[in-house]
């Protein structure tokens, strides 16, 4: 990663890890494999509990490279873990990488390829990936022969979500805009979604260039979970952009994600969450249609019904 040629934009990876030892080592690897000469690479772990702090110590003695790595004594939040390292990039591209993850050895190069062809209004792309489990068995690729979608997917995203986060390179310049990442929140996808979708277009690259584990205690596995407080942060980011819609399309739109998160809720027997949820949706029929059977925990199948029902009907 020494020889630069001058034509090519640096690459700012921000790799952050929380208790992920056992995989945290082969992410390092697949960076040091990358063909592309002009990174920068930032490591944070975030306060674990296990032995990934001396993994990443023990890997950055035995390896020559230019890694900056920082510790935290606790957990400070994903969003604050990668703002901090945010803030001593300089990459005209970032991308935000998991200490579980995979990253191909021409993923950089090609991400950077074919952001460079795309015009400016473009502030992330994304690429196909491989999901794998903890063993690093294939569980198939995200996107089939049809192309998710590019362009202006801000009705879409509204909607529901589709990008694999991982695969996601962003310009440094959407993230300044945008502040950086929320750090009240838990995690970080889904508002980076709503904000940065109203203010730039996305483009799809086909290639799998990651390896993208799903792991019982990955972030996204926790929504169940109401002490790690994902729904309740995807509670807070769809009550904030209510504020922002301008049309009945976009209300609509975003309705079909507070119903999904709803139900997520009520089968997770978080109630209250749902019932929270519930007093989102812009429709007041739906609204008290929904609220009525969450009070009265009516079978969780009429729900299942109902919520495929408005989305067919709307």
């Amino acid at each position: 990663m020494n020889t630069i040629p001058n034509k090519l934009p640096l690459v700012s990876i921000i790799c952050t890890c929380y208790n992920q030892a056992t995989f945290v080592e082969q992410t390092l690897n697949s960076i040091l494999s990358q063909d592309y000469p002009h990174l920068e690479v930032f490591v944070s772990d975030n306060g674990s509990t296990d032995d990934s702090a001396r993994c990443i110590q023990d890997f950055c003695q035995k390896n020559i490279h230019d890694f900056q790595v920082s510790y935290h004594l606790e957990n400070v939040g994903i969003c604050k873990a990668f703002n901090q390292s945010f803030a001593k990039v300089t990459g005209k591209y970032i991308i935000d990488l998991s200490a579980d993850d995979i990253l191909l050895p021409h993923c950089v190069s090609q991400q950077v390829q074919f952001f460079e062809k795309q015009p400016d209004e473009v502030g992330v792309i994304y690429s196909n990936i491989e999901w794998i489990n903890a063993q690093g068995k294939s569980k198939g690729k995200a996107f089939g022969n049809l192309p998710p979608p590019s362009g202006n997917v801000w009705l879409k995203l509204l909607a529901k979500s589709f990008i694999p986060a991982p695969a996601m390179m962003m310009r440094r310049s959407l993230l300044l805009q945008m502040g950086g990442y929320n750090e009240q929140l838990a995690y970080e996808d889904l508002d980076f979604w709503l904000r940065s979708s109203r203010i730039c277009h996305y483009a799809y690259l086909p290639q799998v260039l990651m390896q993208v584990r799903k792991v019982p205690n990955s972030a996204t596995s926790g929504f169940n979970d109401a002490e790690k407080g994902l729904l309740d942060s995807a509670y807070r980011v769809c009550l904030l952009t209510q504020f922002k819609l301008d049309s009945r399309k976009e209300h609509k739109a975003l309705d079909k994600r507070i119903l999904n998160y709803c139900l997520r809720a009520y089968t997770s027997q978080q109630f209250e969450m749902a019932l929270r949820f519930a007093h989102l949706l812009s429709s007041p029929i739906w609204k008290k249609i929904i609220t009525y059977l969450i009070k009265r925990k009516i079978a969780l199948r009429a729900l299942t019904i109902l919520y495929h029902l408005f989305k067919y009907l709307n």
